[in-house]
């Protein structure tokens, strides 16, 4: 006779199972990341697997595709929803490039009028964008010989830079090149920075705040060995940081086999682009928008991106922080929620219940708005969740983007 509560059993378990494999499958082809590299003027798409890139030729930052010893740093400058970029070449002047396309097929275009070119700097080794202070503003930090000097982005519509000397960065040592992310998970950005006479890379952990940085050298966070250059980001999509690297001696990436907080640095020579050994300079970027990484990216996003969460994954709270643009300068009802693996709602935060932390127009045309929130954990119920895989969802007008979260306790 057939036991049908033993049937309803097995059938129970064999659907969770498909359920389980099915979720393994999916998430990672939906939330992979994906972040492309510009090796100096050279652009390089990620295909989807790790250390597999396309050559895109027709995204090369003219006139200097094929120059050596340049990087490009990139930044939604002009707050239209594409990165547009500053190219420091022969240790002089950083000159800015408009992206005149879209955010699927740029097309730079020389704008001398953005120029980076201060009186207090000297020779200028390398220029990277980073918002180090949490405002929703790409700021600027700019290598001159031993120091890292910041300029704070003061504009509204458009930039403007301010010297900001209380961020400043002595790294002892002649700086080549440098580059940010979060290496232990609290919120605020580190770096790792290359010294060119001493052929040494130097890791800095920031033990200040976001908004007021404190840098003390943190040696265990350096690879071995060390690439001559390099750029941080997640390449993997396991939601930690890796390197990839390039130059003419020491071109190898590295995938951190460790922790988000405690980085063990696993070589692999065969995630370089195929011209790492040339003095290319490397810079990880989503330039097409098709992401959403693994790994929050340092750059102010365009508008495709609309999302960001740190720390991510978290312990105690994270902040969400969305950007959207609206064709009309009226705010579209915008709205955050959280679900678990299950697909069950379990946090809604409504439009009024998001923090405003930057509002302006974008032109004639309409405008973008920034506002945060911060998740504690809790159900809509104040219960503290389990820990686990989560997805925060974000709803403006009719576009909807879902980005994955984890809680460990």
């Amino acid at each position: 006779m057939l036991n049908y509560n033993k049937l309803h059993k097995v059938l129970f378990c064999k659907a969770k199972a498909w359920f389980i494999i099915i979720g393994i499958i999916a998430i990672p082809e939906v939330l992979r990341a994906d972040l492309d590299v510009f090796m100096g003027c050279k652009c390089w798409l990620n295909t989807g697997t790790p250390g597999v890139w396309e050559r895109k030729m027709a995204w090369d930052i003219g006139p200097y595709p094929d120059s050596v010893y340049v990087h490009s740093s990139f930044c939604d400058l002009d707050n239209d929803g594409d990165y547009d970029a500053y190219v420091t070449r022969d240790v002089s002047l950083i000159t800015a490039f408009e992206n005149v396309g879209s955010d699927t097929a740029p097309n730079w275009q020389r704008k001398p009028s953005w120029d980076f070119n201060p009186s207090d700097m000297g020779l200028v080794f390398w220029a990277d964008f980073i918002d180090i202070d949490d405002d929703g503003k790409c700021d600027l930090s700019v290598a001159e010989h031993d120091t890292i000097k910041f300029y704070k982005n003061t504009g509204t519509s458009l930039f403007v830079w301010t010297r900001e000397s209380a961020w400043d960065i002595y790294v002892d040592g002649c700086n080549l090149g440098h580059s940010y992310a979060d290496l232990d998970n609290d919120g605020d950005y580190d770096f790792m920075a290359r010294l060119w006479f001493a052929r040494k890379i130097k890791a800095f952990e920031n033990i200040g705040s976001i908004t007021n940085p404190v840098w003390q050298e943190k040696p265990v966070w350096a690879p071995n060995p060390e690439p001559d250059l390099l750029s941080l980001g997640d390449l993997d999509g396991d939601t930690d940081v890796d390197i990839i690297g390039g130059g003419i001696s020491w071109a190898t990436s590295f995938e951190n086999t460790g922790t988000i907080t405690n980085p063990v640095w696993t070589e692999r020579s065969g995630w370089c682009t195929p011209d790492a050994h040339r003095p290319f300079y490397p810079e990880l970027i989503d330039i097409d928008s098709d992401g959403p990484s693994g790994v929050e990216e340092k750059h102010f996003a365009p508008h495709q991106r609309f999302i960001t969460i740190y720390p991510n994954p978290f312990t105690q709270k994270t902040v969400i922080r969305v950007r959207f643009s609206c064709l009309d300068h009226h705010e579209p009802p915008t709205r955050i929620t959280i679900y678990d693996l299950a697909g069950r709602l379990v946090k809604s935060f409504p439009h009024t219940g998001l923090e405003t932390i930057h509002n302006s127009s974008i032109g004639s045309d309409g405008r973008f708005a920034i506002h945060k929130v911060t998740w504690d954990g809790t159900d809509n119920n104040g219960k503290k969740v389990k820990s686990g895989i989560y997805f925060c969802k974000f709803q403006a007008n009719n576009y909807t983007v879902t980005k994955k979260l984890s809680l460990i306790k």
